[in-house]
């Protein structure tokens, strides 16, 4: 039987694919919940150094599977004991649920290690939290984006709502959630919403030549990088400041940096180790 969550890992970058193409990899439960380990595995693994998101066949992620997830997950104990009680239908039961199995954004955008999106066809509702997560997204020509919550007659979960207005502002996100209109790969550049877009035919070769850059880049540096720029949303001026010297002198003491000096030294390329 296919795995509806494909993991692929090339030296240090590891692709998870969300492998639904018939439903454009629409979440189901399940899904959601091989994602969520997946995820977890991945941010402590040290083997792996750069997450690359995607989605089999045409498209990213149509958002959540609405029929699916009306449903009771029946791998989940939890959720199959409060289908038997009538309390499971109050609806702080089923939020409780659906926040449990709503970690994979805050992993993508917490994990100490680079995280990529690559996006073709549709990036809807849910996808598009998932995309917004990651620290990079690269999209093909053929990539579409909204939040569709709206079009539902819902607000939206996933964390978009946090994500969404850090990576486009506070005002585009608001257009792009109380109108839902899908917009353009070439507007989704224009709006800072994807890092690149390229052809079609080229999405696996470029985001494959930037995770390889990453994956030669410094873990350590880049660990320290992410918790300074995720501290930095709830911080002021002062503590980001103090944070970061604080990082920086513990950086500055692993065997990357030192690395860093013998490399110059010899006029090489240094080769880092993670610690």
């Amino acid at each position: 039987m296919t795995s509806i969550l494909c993991r692929q890992q090339v030296e240090g970058v590891l692709t998870l694919t969300l492998n639904r193409p018939e439903q454009l990899n629409a979440l189901t439960w399940e899904l959601m919940r091989l994602l969520n380990e997946a995820l977890e595995h991945a941010s402590v693994d040290p083997g792996v150094r750069v997450v690359v998101l995607t989605g089999a066949g045409r498209g990213f992620c149509a958002g959540g599977d609405l029929r699916s997830r009306e449903q009771i997950d029946p791998e989940d104990p939890v959720s199959v004991r409060w289908s038997e009680d009538p309390v499971w239908k109050s609806v702080g039961m089923r939020a409780s649920h659906v926040r449990r199995l709503s970690q994979s954004p805050v992993l993508l955008h917490t994990m100490p290690k680079p995280t990529i999106a690559m996006l073709r066809g549709p990036v809807v509702g849910a996808g598009l939290c998932l995309a917004a997560a990651c620290d990079f997204r690269i999209a093909s020509d053929t990539a579409s984006f909204a939040t569709a919550y709206v079009r539902a007659a819902r607000p939206g979960d996933f964390g978009g709502s946090y994500l969404l207005p850090r990576v486009v502002g506070p005002a585009k996100a608001r257009e792009i959630y109380l109108l839902g209109d899908k917009i353009a790969a070439d507007e989704a550049l224009r709006i800072g919403l994807v890092n690149r877009v390229v052809a079609d035919a080229e999405l696996e070769q470029e985001t494959q030549a930037f995770a390889n850059r990453l994956d030669h880049g410094p873990p350590v540096a880049y660990r320290y990088i992410k918790r300074s720029l995720n501290a930095a949303e709830s911080m002021t001026l002062e503590q980001v400041i103090e944070l970061e010297a604080y990082n920086m002198m513990q950086c500055s003491a692993t065997e990357d940096a030192k690395e860093v000096l013998r490399a110059a030294r010899d006029g090489r390329e240094p080769k880092y180790r993670g610690y």
